[in-house]
C-alpha cells in the first residue's frame, strides 16, 4: 500500500487527509481531518498533532496551500504561515513533499469531478479540449485554470484575485471612492470586495449609505468573531431576511459574477466556468444566481460567446483535497511525461500528469475523522 498525505491549507482551517494510492481517489481517504488554523502557532505543530492522531506515516505528501508557491516555498497570504519542502520533508520523514498553489489543486481536480459534484448554472456549448476557468471566493479570492491537451492535463492556479477592481455601475462607483478613502493610498483588488473577507466591507458601504440595519442582526455582528457567516445568514433567512444583508450578497455575486467573466474572456475558457470556495454552495436554493450571470454574460460585443461558456457551481466539499491527492499521485508515479513528442518536466505549483481512471464511484462514504472536536 502505498500512502500519500494531501491537505488543503487554506486562510482560515485546515483539511487534511491519508490517501492509499492504489485506491479509487474519489473514494473515502484512510483517515481525516478539519482543523481551525487559529489553534495552532504554524503548520508544523498542525501536522505534528494529526500525524500523532492518525498514528500512520505517509511516504510523501502534496499540500495545497491559499498563497504564492515559488522554488519549493509558500507564504500564506492570509496567515503568518510559511512552509518549505525540503524542512517538512527532512522533520517529518517524508520521501518528498510537493507544495502547490489551493488553486492549482482545484482545477486538477475537474477532470475527477462528476454530475453530482456541481450545479450548473448556465448550460452553455461546450467544447470538449476547451480551457477551464475557475474563480474561488472563500477567505481570499483564487482564479486558476485547466488546460487538457489528449489525454494529459495541466492544471495551474494564479493570483488574479488581486488584480485591480473595476465598477461596473455607479453603485459600485460609489463603492470603490468609499473604500479609497477608507483605505487611502491601498490598492483595491477584487479580493478586496469580492470574498469572504470583502462581505462586512460590502454591509458596511451600504449601511453607510443609508440603509436600515436589524437589532438582530447588529447583535449578532457584535458578538461574532467572524462577521462574514452573520450576513450570509441574514441574507438567507427566508423566515425573516435582512434587506441590508441581501443588498450585501447580490452585490457581492454581481462583482464575482463579473469577475468571472473577465476570467473567461482572459482564458478562453470554451470548457466552463468552475466556481469554487465555501462561501457559494451555502447560498444554493436560497438566493438568486441571477445577479451573478447577469453580470457574467455582460460584456459588450462577446456576450453570445459568453452565453456559449458553461457556468458551474462546484458543490462538492473537498475539491482541492481530491485536487492535491491527484497531483501528488501524479507526483509519485511519474516525474516525467510526454505531450507532443516532447518531454517535460514538472514546475512548482503545476500539474502535468494523465487522466485518472473513469470507473470509479462517485460520492464516496465519509472517512474515519480524527480531528480531536477541532472545527
Amino acid at each position: 500500500m502505498s500512502l500519500l498525505l494531501a491537505a488543503d491549507i487554506g486562510g482560515t482551517k485546515s483539511v487534511l487527509a491519508i490517501f492509499d494510492l492504489t485506491a479509487d481517489l474519489r473514494a473515502a481517504p484512510l483517515c481525516q481531518a478539519v482543523y481551525a488554523n487559529r489553534d495552532f502557532s504554524g503548520f508544523d505543530p498542525l501536522l505534528s498533532f494529526f500525524l500523532q492522531q492518525s498514528g500512520v506515516r505517509p511516504a510523501s505528501a502534496c499540500l495545497a496551500v491559499a498563497g504564492v508557491v515559488r522554488h519549493g516555498r509558500a507564504a500564506l497570504t492570509n496567515l503568518p504561515w510559511e512552509m518549505d519542502e525540503q524542512e517538512i520533508a527532512r522533520r517529518f520523514g517524508f520521501d518528498r513533499v510537493w507544495l502547490i498553489n489551493d488553486l492549482t489543486a482545484v482545477c486538477a481536480a475537474l477532470p475527477l469531478l462528476r454530475g453530482d459534484d456541481y450545479l450548473e448554472l448556465q448550460a452553455g456549448a461546450p467544447e470538449p479540449d476547451g480551457a477551464r476557468a475557475v474563480i474561488a471566493p472563500g477567505t481570499g479570492l483564487g482564479e486558476g485554470f485547466l488546460v487538457q491537451v489528449g489525454n494529459q492535463v495541466l492544471a495551474r492556479g494564479s493570483e488574479g484575485g488581486h488584480c485591480d477592481f473595476a465598477p461596473m455601475d455607479s453603485t459600485q462607483n460609489e463603492l470603490l471612492a468609499w473604500v479609497r478613502r477608507r483605505y487611502p493610498g491601498a490598492p483595491i483588488s477584487f479580493e478586496t470586495l469580492c470574498s469572504g473577507m470583502a462581505i462586512p466591507l460590502l454591509y458596511a458601504f451600504f449601511k453607510t449609505s443609508g440603509m436600515p440595519e436589524s437589532a438582530a442582526i447588529r447583535e449578532g455582528l457584535e458578538a461574532a468573531a467572524d462577521q462574514t457567516p452573520v450576513i450570509v445568514g441574514g441574507a438567507i433567512d427566508s423566515r425573516n431576511p435582512c434587506p441590508l444583508c441581501a443588498r450585501t450578497m447580490e452585490t457581492f455575486l454581481t462583482i464575482l459574477g463579473a469577475e468571472a467573466g473577465n476570467l473567461a474572456l482572459k482564458l478562453y475558457s470554451t470548457g466552463g466556468l468552475y466556481i469554487g470556495g465555501g462561501i457559494m454552495p451555502r447560498l444554493v436554493g436560497r438566493l438568486s444566481f441571477a445577479p451573478l450571470l447577469a453580470a457574467f454574460n455582460h460584456k459588450e460585443k462577446m456576450e453570445a460567446l459568453m452565453q456559449s461558456i458553461p457556468v458551474r457551481l462546484i458543490t462538492r466539499k473537498d475539491p482541492a483535497l481530491l485536487g492535491a491527492a491527484g497531483h501528488g499521485k501524479g507526483r509519485v508515479q511519474q516525474k516525467l511525461y510526454h505531450i507532443n513528442g516532447l518531454q517535460k518536466r514538472f514546475v512548482p505549483d503545476s500539474i502535468l500528469s494523465p487522466l485518472l481512471p473513469e470507473d470509479t464511484n462517485l460520492l464516496p462514504p465519509e472517512a474515519p475523522d480524527i480531528s480531536g472536536g477541532s472545527i
